[in-house]
Formats: structure tokens, sequence, C-alpha cells
């Protein structure tokens, strides 16, 4: 079978499973694997929250201009924690620390920066990626395809030359090395204001975002997170839920069915305009509960803009069903949000 659900096909949105059907069509794609979070995607033909291989050529736009995104954690044993994050002291100090991390900051859309607790361990979670290296890489693309393939999308795996893969690889360690550099910075700010104690915490990275060049061809995931051995990787659940940590099983063999990925969040359950209808057919008591434990989330109005309204947990489906459709995950740990910063660039 070329398509692989790791997801109820039936809940798939009818635009993305029109634009995935139609590009199962094509001859040169060996395998594809679907995952719960897939969503339509307006930029390219196929949607978001997939992954797929091929051999003889590559498809170097399917990653749009963010190639590289992901999510990286920094793991706190909980015996180094001084005291709990006081929102009301120093949130907006916190907010304009990472603002100022970065020269590109973390991007808009979903990507964010939190500060995130488990029974064992607190961490700093942050989701971005490779911003104006991969506008370049992007348009780099464009030209190779007008150039050699003009009116497609593909290029023949002869022109990933190894000069290629390493300017490929650069944009993909840069978007790396700013996740690093943010949850890092914000470590020393919370060593700074005394919330945790000088220790040695433990660093994770993954990208769901990107082109793995193999051996055997070429893997594309388009919002489908990257899995190495032994490695653990975090899918966010919703900006009000937390996230969720785990690794594969690599003895299991379904994970080869699904290319080595898997969901990068926990896929939505109703869509943008979906949400913000139900948010609105909430009662008064219910929007305070949200009002009164994110309030660092409010607009001078005391209410929430519609972006940060998509984020909370009642749009995304819940974690037992995200694992119940992913049999060769390991569940490592799963977080509660303390703290959340979006929106620090364009």
């Amino acid at each position: 079978m070329k398509t692989v659900y790791f997801t109820d096909r039936s809940g798939v949105e009818q635009s993305a499973l029109q634009s995935l059907l139609a590009f199962e069509e094509k001859e040169n794609i060996s395998r594809i694997a679907v995952f719960p979070d897939i969503h339509y995607c307006s930029e390219r033909s196929i949607p978001v929250g997939v992954a797929f291989h091929t051999t003889s050529v590559f498809y170097p736009l399917v990653t749009g201009k963010d190639m590289g995104c992901g999510v990286a954690y920094l793991r706190i044993p909980r015996q180094d924690l001084l005291l709990p994050f006081d929102k009301a002291k120093h949130y907006r100090a916190f907010e304009r620390e990472v603002h100022g991390m970065t020269n590109e900051g973390l991007g808009g859309g979903n990507h964010f920066l939190s500060l995130e607790m488990s029974p064992d361990y607190l961490y700093v979670i942050v989701h971005t990626g490779s911003r104006n290296l991969g506008i370049y890489m992007y348009q780099e693309n464009c030209r190779l395809l007008s150039e050699h393939n003009p009116g497609n999308d593909w290029l023949p795996i002869e022109l990933a030359t190894p000069n290629y893969i390493h300017e490929y690889q650069r944009v993909l360690d840069y978007a790396a090395s700013r996740r690093k550099e943010f949850v890092y910075k914000t470590y020393d700010f919370l060593q700074r204001n005394r919330y945790v104690a000088a220790g040695t915490p433990v660093f994770a990275d993954s990208c769901h975002n990107l082109l793995e060049f193999k051996a055997n061809g070429v893997i594309h995931r388009k919002g489908s997170t990257q899995l190495l051995p032994d490695r653990e990787v975090v899918i966010p659940l919703s900006m009000s839920r937390g996230s969720l940590i785990v690794k594969p099983n690599r003895w299991d063999t379904q994970i080869e069915q699904a290319l080595w990925s898997c969901a990068h969040g926990a896929g939505r359950k109703y869509s943008r305009t979906d949400t913000l209808k139900f948010w609105h057919s909430l009662k008064k008591a219910d929007k305070d509960a949200y009002r009164n434990r994110f309030s660092e989330l409010l607009n001078r109005q005391g209410d929430f803009d519609s972006s940060i309204l998509q984020e909370f947990d009642f749009a995304y489906k819940d974690t037992a069903a995200l694992l119940a459709t992913h049999p060769y995950l390991i569940h490592c740990d799963e977080t509660q949000p303390i703290v959340t910063v979006k929106f620090t660039g364009i």
C-alpha cells in the first residue's frame, strides 16, 4: 500500500484529503505516511502532517520557506528549582528577554517559547525555524526549478549534489542552533532571577520540516517529526495543555511504515473558524477560568486575540487519541504549561 494512515482517514478534512489523493497519483513517490495533525496547506499541493519517500527525484519546495523548523527542550530536574515562576512579577520581563534573544525572533503563527512542568522536571520548550536563511534556500530551490524543470515541482535526484546537500544542511543546522540559543538564554534568565540553581540540564532537539537525503532516496517531512533511535522528541499538544515527550520504539515494525516520523502536534479537533465559534459558545465562567489561568496573554481589552484562542486545548485532539495512532512511540513524559511567549517576529 502506497499510503499508510496513522490516523482515522474518515476524520481527515476534505480539502486536505483531496490534495493528498492528488499527490498519491505522482508516480515518482514510493510511499506516504499520514499523521493525525494533517491539515490543508494552500502554499503547496501536499498537506501539512505528512511524510513521503522518493528515490529518483526530490520535491524541494514542499517544506515552504521555514525549512528546519522544529521543537527543542531543555530539561531541568525538579531538585534544581528554587521558586515557582511568578507571572505577575516576571512575565513582561521574560517576554522582553525572549524578544531580544536573537535578531530574527521566534516567528509568528504557532511558534512559541514556553516553560512547562512535569512531575519530575521543568522544561524550557521552543518551536521555531530557520527564518531568513530558510527564505534564502527556498529562493535557491525556486531558481533550480526554473532552470532545470520549469513548470514542475520536482528535481531529478542528480541535482542533490554534495554542495547542494551541504548548503541545505547548513540551513537545518542554523535552525537547530537558534533553538539551542533560545532555551539556554532562557535558562540564564531563570538563573539570574533565582528560579533555578546552576546544574546540568539536558538538551534535546527535533525537526519536523525537512528533506532527509539518504542512500536509498529522500524522505520529505512536511509537518512530521523526524525520529532517531533512542532520541526523545517533543510533540506540542496545545498552548493550554502542554507537551508530550516521546521516543521511538526501534523494534516496532510500524516505524518503517511511518518513515521514522510521527505527528508534530496533537492535530486539530476544530478548524480555526470552528474553534472561535466554540469559544463564543462557552459560558462566562468557563471563559473566565481561561482568562484567570492565562492572564498574561490577555490583550488591552481584557480578552484573548483570536490567534491565541486558536491554540487552546479545546481546539485539539487529546493525548490518548494521539498515542493510539502511534503504537511505535514510547511515552516518556507529559507537561503542563506555566507560561508561554508567542509572536516575537514577523
